[in-house]
């Protein structure tokens, strides 16, 4: 028998991670609140002795290790009753003191991975104290709703969904359709999540990069919209708008990888080579930015992308793309897929490319990255027609060119190319 999984063994590591949690917890104390006359209960040798009670007292009996809880919890409570009259309400020693008591238990009954990875997380959340304060305050309710919202998405409505087709003129079964709202939704919101809190305020090139995760084709009106504000930054706002484009390239493949991934390894190199010409357009429009600018501009925080009622119409528009392209295909071909490919492009092409994507369709592989090429290229010249529209004169002209050069290049190889 390993020494680690005999009773030696499982009561030196108890008694060991209870030291240690002791010591930990009292660098926490004089680190945070030396400069205080707070009261605190127990010692290093206080959490040892609660580490070798636990585990004592399960060994012996389950319910003289229940009691043991209770009269731990009694302990507290009286002493917590002492530290409210003077103005202090923490119950975070509690708790770690009772995670200590049960280290025993854990010793005997679970693997070691569960007790150290506890250790280890008592250990990370004392020590982030500040940061943890710093993301709460940051953190709005709305946030944490959301992250609910995507819980729902995905963990409770997706499972109860059928993963059979329903009828022939819907060749994707609701538990296909759903994923595709998870994955897009998912891939929408750590873009989000990414821009608002990790790079915020960091300039217009990361609001391009995160921006064109979840949505080009608004960063691109964002972005286009805000070069009137600043136009001596007009390279550097084609730039911005470029490499918007060059992510949605990323995000299209990385879709088709996770739902057919037979497709992906069509459009890898189409996709990828175009998501590289984008960054050498991008590099170069950089290095034409030649004037300093002493303060970057601020730019407006797209909206969440994450919100119900944008997920159902998701969903509808999906189910919509997936009759009319299971028409089309069945009475068109292949030219009646290209074509429509071509028309989707002016909308939201997220919706067509996954039903492409998760379909049983009279069309193989080839068409469906052809198909999705050539969506992403139309869409491309949308774009550039926003840019041009929106933009700041020299900006939406760079834009509209370099976005027309991608779109018609793409349309092409996807339409010839493949």
């Amino acid at each position: 028998m390993d020494f680690a999984e005999s009773l030696w063994g499982e009561f030196i590591v108890t008694l060991m991670f209870g030291f240690l949690t002791g010591l930990e917890l009292k660098a926490y104390l004089q680190k945070y609140h030396q400069s205080t006359d707070e009261v605190f209960f127990g010692t290093v040798r206080t959490f040892a002795f609660t580490a070798m009670a636990g585990f004592s007292f399960f060994l012996l009996d389950f319910w003289m290790f229940l009691i043991g809880f209770v009269a731990l919890t009694a302990i507290y409570m009286l002493y917590y009753n002492k530290v409210l009259k003077r103005d202090y309400g923490s119950v975070l020693l509690f708790w770690v003191w009772a995670l200590v008591y049960v280290y025993g238990a854990l010793a005997q009954t679970q693997p070691f991975w569960i007790l150290a990875a506890i250790f280890v997380t008592i250990v990370i959340v004392l020590n982030a104290k500040q940061s943890i304060n710093s993301l709460a305050e940051k953190i709005s309710g709305d946030e944490l709703t959301t992250l609910a919202k995507l819980i729902l998405l995905s963990g409770i409505i997706l499972p109860l969904l059928p993963n059979e087709v329903l009828h022939p003129w819907l060749p994707v079964s609701p538990f296909k359709i759903w994923l595709a709202v998870v994955v897009v939704s998912s891939v929408s919101y750590l873009g989000y999540v990414a821009q608002k809190y990790l790079f915020k305020d960091q300039g217009i090139l990361v609001t391009g990069i995160f921006g064109g995760l979840y949505s080009s084709t608004a960063t691109t009106v964002v972005l286009s919209k805000k070069s009137q504000d600043v136009p001596r930054m007009s390279y550097k706002m084609t730039a911005a708008i470029l490499i918007a484009t060059a992510m949605m390239y990323l995000r299209l493949w990385v879709i088709a990888a996770v739902f057919q991934w037979e497709a992906a390894k069509i459009l890898a190199p189409f996709l990828g080579g175009f998501a590289l010409l984008n960054f050498v357009m991008v590099l170069l429009f950089i290095q034409m930015e030649r004037r300093r600018v002493e303060h970057k501009p601020m730019l407006t925080q797209a909206g969440n992308p994450l919100e119900l009622k944008v997920a159902f119409i998701f969903a509808g528009l999906f189910v919509l793309m997936a009759v009319i392209t299971q028409l089309v295909t069945q009475y068109f071909g292949d030219e009646g897929l290209r074509y429509l490919s071509l028309i989707i492009g002016f909308t939201d092409i997220d919706p067509f490319v996954l039903s492409l994507l998760n379909g049983s369709y009279a069309a193989d592989t080839a068409l469906i990255a052809s198909g999705i090429l050539i969506a992403a290229g139309s869409n491309n010249l949308l774009k550039a027609v926003y840019a041009l529209i929106l933009g700041e004169p020299k900006a939406g002209r760079y834009s509209a060119i370099g976005l027309g050069i991608l779109g018609v290049l793409t349309i092409t190889f996807g339409w010839f190319g493949i």
